[in-house]
């Protein structure tokens, strides 16, 4: 079946799409998650809820500005009345040649004549005037039936039941007489208020696994990232394994490895996730990495960019993240993150004592044997916990700057 986005102005939508979306005038910084009853559905777009669903919470996630916003940003793209009242005229136009064409025709009926009267006569600002109708009273092609005899004027029932004007469509509910999607938006933007909600609604999208366009967003609402909620999981499970054998120290130096396996596994997924999906963060990366200080030809410049994914994956590979000097100067250069500086030394300390358990048999360089107690153990997860949670703090907030780059 899929699933749709939806473009509405005052809470009438002007254009749907199947499956996909276009931003069309929506910039990223308009997203918002905004949970609302499911008794406030926009019944106009939505099903009503079942009665015994209506105090029940449901999320919209919509891209959303004032029709104020939206009108600025239609006249800075050169749409407005004028285009509006050119478009308006072309529209018009072509109708009356087409059903004058028609009227020619034995079968033809009198509601032609009817029709032809209506655009010959009516201007501009009195369809504007229908239009609000329409829009005040939610009045749709498939609710006319119940409403077409409260409302006498045939301009509404051309309004509602004409269908588009352009010749590809623009995909709206109303019969309006202009050519393209931005036109349309300028007539409603000419009868809703100025604080009108026009909205790019995703939900069904999201819901449907069609997009991932409001990730980040998810994300940055919640306490912390996704990879923080990774390295929790492991250090709950390392915890659950200490009680296994409490006095075992063999155990307890594999599970004290284990919590810095975890801490650079973080700090691995998190460079890697912005560096890859953030222009800004990818153009630090790749500026301040040697790797990537080569001199190439004009002409490979686009084969280099086409790999350019696949070398930053593999360079951020081959880093040794418990190597904390490199770890903090990149963190620093390229995500503008800092470590927690009272805290280094002791963590450094630990990557040296996880070191020497991993590749040393648990022996110094001198020889000495590390003994570490399950007590250290939960002693190393505070403290890379709390490493771990400083950075987060600064890498969610970090999340929305780059935005609308």
């Amino acid at each position: 079946m899929g699933s749709f986005a939806h473009i509405s102005i005052a809470g009438y939508p002007i254009q749907s799409s199947k499956n996909y979306f276009h931003q069309w005038f929506f910039k990223k910084s308009d997203r918002v998650i905004r949970a609302r009853l499911k008794s406030q559905r926009n019944s106009v777009i939505w099903a009503e809820a079942d009665s015994q669903e209506l105090d029940e919470e449901e999320t919209d996630y919509l891209y959303l500005v004032s029709a104020t916003a939206l009108k600025r940003r239609l006249e800075l793209a050169g749409y407005n009345r004028e285009t509006l009242e050119r478009e308006f005229k072309e529209s018009i136009a072509a109708k009356i040649q087409h059903l004058e064409d028609l009227s020619n025709y034995d079968w033809a009926t009198s509601e032609i004549d009817c029709r032809l009267q209506i655009l010959r006569t009516t201007s501009l600002g009195e369809w504007l005037a229908c239009l609000k109708v329409v829009i005040d009273n939610r009045l749709t092609s498939w609710r006319w039936d119940k409403h077409k005899q409260v409302f006498d004027d045939p301009r509404i029932g051309l309004l509602v039941t004409e269908g588009n004007w352009g010749d590809e469509g623009i995909g709206h509910e109303t019969g309006f007489p202009c050519q393209t999607l931005e036109s349309l938006a300028v007539a409603f933007l000419e009868v809703v208020p100025a604080d009108a909600e026009c909205v790019l609604d995703l939900t069904d999208l999201i819901g449907g696994g069609w997009t991932d366009a409001f990730e980040d967003l998810i994300e940055y609402t919640k306490d912390f990232t996704t990879f923080y909620e990774v390295f929790d999981t492991a250090i709950a499970d390392t915890r659950s394994l200490m009680g296994l054998s409490a006095n075992n120290p063999t155990l307890a130096r594999l599970l004290y490895a284990n919590v810095i396996t975890a801490m650079e596994t973080y700090l691995s997924d998190t460079l890697k996730k912005h560096v890859l999906n953030r222009p800004a963060i990818t153009r630090r990366f790749v500026q301040s990495n040697d790797a990537f200080k080569v001199k190439i030809l004009v002409s490979d410049i686009f084969k280099r960019l086409d790999n350019l994914n696949e070398e930053i994956v593999k360079s951020i590979d081959m880093m040794s993240f418990h190597n904390l000097d490199k770890t903090t100067g990149i963190y620093e250069s390229v995500l503008d993150t800092h470590f927690p500086s009272d805290l280094l030394p002791e963590l450094k300390q630990a990557v040296e004592n996880r070191h020497d358990i991993v590749h040393r048999n648990g022996k110094t360089v001198q020889g000495n044997s590390i003994d570490v107690s399950m007590d250290d153990v939960e002693n190393l997860i505070c403290l890379v916990d709390k490493t771990i949670r400083h950075l987060d703090q600064q890498i969610k907030e970090g999340m929305l700057d780059d935005i609308d780059e």
